[in-house]
């Protein structure tokens, strides 16, 4: 008809399908951007740590880091901070680690030397910023872990589910690992 719009038209089968994936694509672009962002936003928290910062950023620039920081998480000092940033460049020109080397170090691959050379000690509180550093996104990723999971045990077919039921299905969803290896016929007996 002519006064018919192109949009009643229903989709063919292929253009449903482009659609379908069109669309999850986009999604999975939106979860990807949020999460960077997240971890963007907790590396510019951590600032201070990045190697380039702890060895060529002048005394007079690095409070700027360290503040960032203390904004977040005040239970660093920033005296000890600052004060411990010198006592690492001393250690490493002392120990003849060339300034190309250490600044192409990664994040562990400096808390693997600051344990190899045991400067727990001597910049306590470095290292104590890079184990927080490496393990928040381990947490992030198990609490997101265990939210997926949840949602698929409890969907609209299984709303009625009690709480220790859910629970248990959610510990067994998310240790599957360990689950897999239990004997269930050792348990028909008791």
């Amino acid at each position: 008809m002519p006064e018919e719009k192109a949009a009643d038209e229903p989709l063919s089968f292929d253009q449903k399908l482009k659609r379908s994936m069109l669309e999850g694509i986009d999604r999975f672009q939106q979860e990807i951007d949020t999460r960077c962002e997240g971890m963007e936003c907790i590396q510019d928290r951590f600032e201070v740590l990045e190697l380039s910062n702890l060895i060529e950023t002048s005394e007079n620039e690095l409070p700027k880091f360290v503040q960032s920081l203390l904004e977040n998480y005040n239970e660093y000092s920033a005296d000890g901070i600052l004060t411990e940033i010198p006592s690492l460049r001393r250690f490493l020109k002392a120990a003849k680690v060339p300034t190309e080397e250490s600044l192409s170090w990664t994040s562990l691959r400096f808390l693997k030397y600051a344990v190899e050379y045991e400067l727990f000690d001597s910049v306590s509180n470095l290292t104590l910023e890079l184990r927080f550093f490496f393990t928040l996104c381990i947490s992030v990723a198990s609490c997101e872990k265990s939210f997926s999971k949840l949602k698929l045990i409890k969907n609209h077919l299984r709303s009625t589910m009690n709480q220790a039921r859910l629970s248990i299905l959610a510990i067994l969803s998310i240790e599957i690992s360990v689950a897999e290896g239990i004997d269930s016929d050792a348990f028909q007996n008791l």
